[in-house]
């Protein structure tokens, strides 16, 4: 099928991992519509099947790749058979994450070094195995990082850890790459609470499943604002209005934050509900479903943000 026209990513050849459900899911069909061809790499086999579905039956283009972010080979292996697949790489989303919940005492090395294997290092070796293919089409990074890059929130110590090195690393690239004149642009958007299945599928050390803090925003907007900055590169992009507002709240008065996030950052996490075992640190999980059922709103923020009105369009799920 030639390249959809009229659109704004019409032709433009994107990869984007963790795209079994989701934020990745979502983005794939955003994507997609806007005329780009889509590479796929999950764990899950059922949630990719889905996602290119759900892709070709809106006439999009395409294909599923199983690999494990956390495994350096097998992921390189999958970016290099996307980038043939593709004819190169013009945009290259890194998505996967996950998490290991509860105290830090409690939580065990091997779900703390994993949640920092999957979520940091995973998205680094996405990088730097589609750099080149960037390098060649002049192409764009465009990373899901997290308002957890700023904001040391409780209970998700591994996750914070791996989100605040991901946006440290990031942006060192971004001024090497303008250093050297590279055409290659470096985006992040950093999303606050989000409506996904990521809790439900947690592991945790407390053996309760955590939920999103309040107010909670839809991952339709935070697939939008990856469009957005694939079609009109931006440094740094937040999702939500909340999230924002925490962030400087964190680094122009610590101490209230730090209030905040002991005492609403704690409870406001708690759910009775029984946490799966192992969780998706240690098992696939993607399943082709966005929404986790917390309920959400759009981010007007992002929206205006971006100058678009089209972070607030969720209907088409």
């Amino acid at each position: 099928m030639s390249a959809r026209t009229g659109l704004r990513l019409a032709g433009r050849r994107v990869v984007i991992t963790g795209a079994s459900g989701g934020i990745g899911f979502e983005a794939a069909k955003r994507f997609a519509r806007e005329g780009a061809k889509v590479a796929l790499i999950a764990r899950s086999q059922p949630g990719l099947a889905e996602a290119v579905r759900q892709v070709e039956r809106d006439g999009g283009q395409a294909r599923a790749l199983v690999a494990d972010v956390a495994d350096r080979p097998a992921l390189e292996a999958a970016i290099a058979q996307a980038a043939d697949w593709l004819g190169g790489i013009d945009v290259v989303v890194p998505n996967a994450g996950v998490a290991g919940y509860g105290p830090f005492d409690e939580l065990s090395p091997a779900d703390f070094d994993r949640t920092v294997a999957v979520t940091f290092t995973g998205a680094v070796d996405t990088v730097r195995a589609a750099l080149p293919h960037l390098g060649r089409s002049g192409g764009t990074v465009v990373a899901t990082v997290s308002i957890a890059s700023k904001v040391p929130l409780p209970l998700l110590s591994p996750y914070v850890a791996a989100k605040h090195a991901l946006r440290g690393c990031l942006g060192s690239l971004r001024i090497e790459l303008r250093q050297r004149g590279s055409k290659v642009r470096v985006c992040m958007v950093h999303p606050g609470p989000i409506d996904t299945p990521y809790y439900a599928h947690a592991t945790s050390a407390t053996g309760t499943q955590p939920k999103p803090l309040r107010s909670t925003y839809s991952p339709e907007s935070v697939a939008q604002a990856l469009v957005e900055c694939a079609v009109r590169p931006r440094a740094e992009v937040t999702v939500g209005s909340a999230a924002a507002a925490l962030a400087v709240m964190s680094a122009v008065a610590r101490p209230l934050s730090d209030l905040v996030l002991s005492t609403y950052g704690v409870w406001g996490a708690k759910t009775t509900s029984p946490s799966p075992r192992p969780g998706a640190l240690w098992r696939a999980s993607g399943q082709g479903r966005v929404r986790g059922g917390h309920g959400s709103r759009p981010s007007l923020w992002a929206a205006l943000r971006l100058r678009t009105l089209r972070g607030l369009r969720t209907g088409r799920s």
